[in-house]
């Protein structure tokens, strides 16, 4: 399952209380990256902080990294989280007379 986490810093958090974890924190995040278990990660355009996709059973797993984080431990963030999957087989709601045939791209060059 793929979890997607976003962090929130908590009120009156500033760079100059990131500072002295950053570099733990991007080390942790990396050496999940290079286990598969952060899947992706993202810094977030409209505020600051991050979204790390994970690929875990459960929330409470991800929750479980997320904990341990330097940031985290140190009280500086908030998480959360969203569960998603695959969709449903979704071929099977369609006709199944609907033209699939190659090339399946058919827009206009």
């Amino acid at each position: 399952m793929k979890i997607l986490a976003y962090d929130n810093f908590k009120p009156g958090v500033t760079l100059d209380d990131l500072r002295p974890y950053l570099r733990d924190e991007v080390s942790n995040v990396w050496r999940l990256w290079k286990t598969g278990i952060v899947r992706e990660n993202y810094a977030r355009a409209d505020v600051g902080g991050v979204i790390i996709v994970f690929e875990l059973d459960s929330v409470e797993e991800a929750r479980r990294y997320t904990d341990d984080f330097p940031l985290s431990k140190a009280g500086l963030l908030e998480w959360h989280f969203i569960a998603f999957d695959a969709p449903l087989p979704l071929e099977f709601l369609f006709d199944p007379t609907i033209d699939i045939a190659k090339p399946w791209d058919r827009t206009a060059a």
